[in-house]
């Protein structure tokens, strides 16, 4: 890796910082419910390695709850859950250094996560493979190593942390969308929009949907609204912006 290549992969790695400290009391509050259901220590880890997603292990533990036994059922409600990867991916792709193997993507994409995406998507210019495998790196050890703190210390948690730790997925969420609804109307106009959206098939007795199949839906129709309606401006290349400066100082 060349020094230009270390250096995005260290500002990478300090970006994620924040997100993997996030995450060690999420994956705790998923393998507390883990835990308290009675689920194999082993088979759970297992799962957090592989799956590396709250809101599919959460759909996951709901299902096992309610005694669902249908395989299909799991599948099904799992994908529905994370469908919206998709679309992150497809954005993300938008703003990737062309250069990027197939194979790099495909390693990436793996890791990628709502937060780790969010916080991407605000750096300017294009993506680099360097700073995008260093952004997974502590968000991914701080999941893994909150799922294992989850199972060995449930037993010493008072119940009013236990219930706590709830909320914290979408607090976390929140920190990371209010700062740019701040700086930008139309990005604000487009969160209340999703979020009123939400709420209403939420609400309306006739509407019967699955919370996923709701996300999938405001998802969409506010990212079409937001793409035709408030369209972003590309990007200049750091080049391009650097010819103009001169060009100036030269007048």
């Amino acid at each position: 890796m060349s020094g230009d290549g270390r250096a995005l992969f260290m500002k990478g790695l300090k970006a994620g910082i924040p997100i993997g400290i996030g995450y060690v009391p999420v994956s705790v509050a998923v393998s507390v419910m883990a835990s308290k259901m009675g689920l194999a220590f082993l088979p759970w880890q297992m799962m957090n390695w592989l799956v590396y997603s709250g809101s599919g292990e959460s759909v996951i533990l709901n299902l096992i709850s309610g005694g669902e036994t249908a395989l299909l059922m799991y599948i099904l409600a799992f994908s529905i859950v994370n469908c919206r990867h998709i679309l992150l991916s497809l954005s993300l792709a938008q703003k990737t250094d062309k250069n990027m193997s197939f194979l790099q993507r495909v390693v990436f994409v793996i890791f990628n996560t709502d937060e780790t995406f969010a916080v991407s998507m605000q750096q300017k210019g294009a993506l680099r493979a360097p700073y995008l495998f260093g952004i997974v790196v502590v968000p991914y050890i701080g999941w893994c190593f909150g799922a294992f703190a989850g199972f060995v210390f449930n037993s010493m948690l008072p119940a009013s942390v236990k219930s706590a730790f709830g909320i914290m997925l979408y607090s976390m969420f929140l920190a990371l969308i209010v700062p740019p609804m701040k700086k930008s109307r139309q990005i604000s106009i487009v969160v209340i929009l999703a979020a009123s959206m939400s709420i209403l098939l939420e609400c309306v007795p006739i509407v019967k949907l699955t919370s996923g199949q709701v996300m999938m839906i405001c998802t969409i129709v506010t990212c079409l609204i937001g793409a035709i309606f408030f369209p972003v401006e590309q990007e200049k290349s750091g080049v391009a912006e650097e010819e103009e400066n001169i060009a100036e100082n030269n007048m």
